[in-house]
């Protein structure tokens, strides 16, 4: 008797493992075919790299995945796949953070919505969880169809960590710890967030440079923006408090940018030019975030209808956003004086990189860095501006010398396009062949995987289990804030 019980348990237990195991295979999304790295001649094509000259009847020749010769198309050549068109690099995101493995299946869903708008390389700029190491591996391989993915790994955060998965690093000697174990582990930067003590900082910077990493963040409360040179500027941290104290619970206030006048506003790009500081601002993400304020007057963009209901859930978890009327004018107020300093720094030879948060509110994985390029196209005065900031520069910060151009020895990221992008920035998310480290997408191969996954992400089985564990998940933020 007693075995037959154990027998009963045992069983009991087995097909409620399998059924588990069952409903969480069901939410994973159906493969997509990744194309083999193949050797191949691109022939016939106009190369034109943002911010240069365009150079007609031109042949590629893709080698192991990097371009292995450029030259003037003659006979000979392979025939060509897409005749007369035009050649520009991959877009790059400079700023990205992937979902948790806790959203199953969104980091092949995000991977495949860079590919659809043309981004052929993202920098994770603060991990989520663990898991985005084995995502860059798999990319890499072969085995999801995704952009080159670049990573900082966990941020260095101070005493309370604004983050979960942030490092705690309280001192020097921890920061130079911290920056070794992280390069060992294969991260390309270090990123610094707002919390982080100034001994800590410092030290962070010096063994960044030592190990060759970029340093890369948020401008700590506790380091003035005079007192830092090398460093990447994340959105505006830093940037209004030279001579008084940043808000304690705020990274930045965008009135305190939009009040800096325009003799503070010099101060700044003359600090940065001597400093050698760059900035990513991200007013695509800031904008987007007024849609949980006003829906009617900040209507979502079209691409949130590829990403699950979910995340108007789990979004409000993240980050706030404006609840009055005053507040979303100030952040309108302070997305126009960023754009207008942002478009004075470039002329001031100050590198302004592309980059949108995305994970935050209502931030589409590729849709939002066209939102950017707009963004910037008209702080700039020009659409190639723009691109040459999501190529070009964005390159020389995420990899110099190997992603962002079209160049002998470069990685063999590229667009191919039937119509001329140098005039609009929006061209460049319309391509006809998309190619990622000699892997060719064609476009019917990618819309007819997007599809797939519109169905499976929005279907009514994806959509209940999804929203019922966002739920549970929001109700349970709800009571430790309330604490």
């Amino acid at each position: 008797m007693v075995r037959r019980i154990g027998f009963w348990l045992l069983g009991t237990l087995v097909t409620l493992v399998l059924a588990c195991l069952a409903g969480i295979w069901l939410l994973l999304p159906p493969d997509v075919p990744v194309p083999s790295r193949s050797d191949r001649m691109i022939s016939r094509v106009t190369i034109w790299n943002p911010g240069e000259p365009a150079l007609p009847g031109q042949t590629i020749v893709v080698k192991d995945g990097r371009i292995a010769e450029i030259r003037p198309t003659r006979a000979g050549d392979a025939a060509p796949i897409c005749p007369d068109c035009i050649v520009m690099p991959g877009l790059i995101d400079a700023h990205v953070h992937t979902p948790p493995k806790l959203a199953i299946g969104n980091q092949r869903l995000f991977s495949l919505l860079y590919l659809k708008y043309g981004v052929t390389s993202v920098r994770d700029m603060g991990q989520t969880d663990d898991s985005i190491a084995a995502l860059q591996a798999d990319i890499a391989a072969g085995q999801i169809a995704g952009p080159r993915m670049y990573r900082c790994g966990p941020v260095l955060d101070g005493e309370r960590p604004s983050w979960p998965s942030a490092l705690q690093v309280l001192d020097g000697p921890q920061a130079v710890s911290t920056v070794k174990r992280l390069k060992a582990e294969g991260v390309s930067c270090i990123k610094t967030y707002t919390g982080l003590p100034k001994a800590a900082f410092a030290a962070a910077a010096v063994e960044a440079k030592r190990q060759g990493l970029p340093l890369v963040g948020h401008t700590p409360h506790a380091v003035n923006l005079r007192d830092i040179s090398d460093f990447e500027v994340q959105h505006f941290t830093g940037v209004p408090y030279l001579h008084k104290a940043p808000p304690e619970d705020f990274d930045y206030r965008s009135q305190d940018v939009a009040t800096m006048g325009e003799a503070g506003i010099a101060e700044v790009i003359a600090l940065m030019q001597a400093n050698r500081l760059s900035i990513l601002p991200t007013e695509a993400n800031q904008t987007a975030r007024l849609t949980a304020s006003d829906r009617k007057r900040f209507p979502a963009t079209k691409g949130l209808r590829h990403l699950p209901a979910f995340w108007e859930q789990a979004w409000p978890m993240i980050v706030a956003h404006p609840e009055t009327a005053e507040a979303v004018a100030a952040d309108l107020n302070g997305i126009s004086a960023e754009l207008a300093i942002v478009g004075k720094a470039r002329q001031a030879g100050i590198d302004v990189l592309a980059g949108t948060d995305v994970i935050m509110p209502y931030v589409v994985p590729g849709e939002s860095l066209h939102l950017q390029m707009g963004m910037l196209a008209n702080a700039f005065g020009s659409d190639e501006a723009a691109l040459v900031a999501a190529t070009t520069v964005n390159g020389r910060h995420v990899d110099q010398g190997k992603i962002g151009r079209i160049a002998v020895g470069n990685f063999a990221d590229l667009l191919i396009l039937r119509e001329d992008p140098r005039a609009d920035v929006v061209i460049a998310r319309k391509w006809e062949f998309l190619m990622v480290g000699g892997r060719m997408y064609e476009r019917e191969q990618i819309d007819a995987a997007l599809k797939s996954y519109d169905q499976h992400f929005r279907g009514a089985y994806y959509d209940a289990v999804m929203n019922q564990l966002a739920g549970i998940l929001t109700s349970s933020y709800g009571r430790n804030a309330g604490r």
